[in-house]
């Protein structure tokens, strides 16, 4: 008993082999007493050393006579960790027979998103809010899960409930400000992320989330300060890098938004939304031969997106390749006739066609003098 008291003491003070040697040598003095298998699993579960984990919690299970539900759930992390995901949800479901408990519904949860089966992952958290209404770990995930899949306002009710009973509780403030950030309620969401950072000052999307109220309130300054710190924060993050990229674009940089929109790529190189952008850059650079390169990349990853389209026709027909371009506004008008294109793209596309028709008209009656030259010499 003095062993195992011991033991507790040292694993919360993170003196996890030293907790183990204590619970190990209270085995030895009694190795019928479940407690202290347990707690030798639970060490090895600590440590990492999942297989030897398994084992001990096994030879627990033997040992009791009553079902124990903690012993299930600790049995399918471990098998989770080994990667061994059948095994793990035979025993999370085993251990949600026997409990209420939120642990065991919530990680079946994490184990129907693995497999992408969203509804079984929903019911789960919500069995685990049924038997427990306070869960905010089970609010907070749920309404995660809701803001994933496009349900925004029973999302946005999640979080409210994982706030109501944790004021303080940032992953559900975070998504809550995000929402109403969405809805452009840039000064009420600043507020959401001000508390937030009182506990995570250093997150990276905290301030990448910032910056872009302030790029909302056309605060350009305060905007770029924000999302540099982000970027700071997590250089190899994919948003600050194209967020900064996109407001230095706005506000007339092309310069330094081709350097963060590098960085973009390099994070996120099959996304086509920074080579987009990083081609408009370097056509304001008048490099339009690496515009056109990474406006190919752009098209080659989304081929049927109206701003890739008409941007890459503008470069081509700006380096003299009119027919290509027009290929590019057929396959654009093509797209208008079934889905709803933005007004803008629609007309700068017709009167790019006519600029088009113009420089071709124009060709001819130029290689129709030449050849009535060449006939009267």
């Amino acid at each position: 008993m003095i062993r195992g008291k011991k033991g507790l003491i040292l694993r919360r003070e993170g003196k996890i082999q030293d907790s183990l040697s204590c619970f190990q040598a209270a085995y030895n003095v009694n190795s019928t007493n479940v407690n202290n298998v347990k707690q030798i699993a639970k060490s090895f579960l600590i440590m990492g050393s999942h297989k030897r984990a398994v084992d001990a919690y096994l030879e627990a299970e033997k040992i009791l006579n009553i079902p124990d539900w903690e012993i299930y759930f600790n049995l399918g992390e471990c098998y989770t960790k080994m990667n061994q995901l059948y095994e793990a949800k035979k025993h999370l479901k085993r251990s949600t027979e026997l409990t209420k408990n939120e642990l065991p519904y919530i990680a079946l949860a994490k184990m129907y998103l693995l497999e992408d089966h969203v509804t079984e992952a929903q019911n789960a958290y919500m069995a685990a809010l049924s038997g427990n209404p306070e869960s905010i770990e089970a609010a907070t995930e749920l309404g995660l899960l809701y803001l994933k899949i496009g349900d925004v306002q029973r999302a946005f009710q999640q979080f409210g409930t994982a706030v109501a009973h944790s004021p303080n509780c940032t992953r559900a403030i975070l998504p809550i400000a995000f929402i109403i950030q969405n809805h452009q309620e840039y000064d009420v969401a600043l507020s959401k992320y001000k508390l937030a950072a009182q506990s995570i000052p250093e997150s990276y999307a905290l301030w990448n989330n910032v910056g872009m109220c302030f790029y909302g309130k056309q605060k350009f300054v305060a905007a770029i300060s924000c999302l540099k710190r982000a970027h700071y924060l997590n250089s190899m993050a994919f948003l600050p890098a194209y967020n900064l990229g996109m407001v230095f674009l706005t506000t007339g940089q092309p310069a330094s938004a081709a350097i963060y929109l590098c960085a973009a790529v390099s994070a996120d190189p099959k996304n086509p939304m920074p080579y987009l952008l990083l081609g408009l850059a370097l056509k304001r650079l008048e490099d339009l031969e690496g515009a056109e390169k990474v406006l190919q990349k752009a098209h080659a990853l989304s081929p049927q997106d109206p701003l890739v389209l008409i941007n890459y026709a503008i470069i081509l027909e700006a380096q003299g390749k009119g027919n290509i371009a027009a290929e590019f506004l057929t396959a654009l008008n093509d797209i208008t006739a079934v889905i709803d294109v933005d007004v803008q793209i629609t007309q700068t596309a017709k009167k790019l066609s006519t600029k088009i028709q113009q420089g071709t008209a124009s060709s001819k009656q130029e290689e129709e003098l030449r050849m009535l030259n060449s006939d009267e010499v």
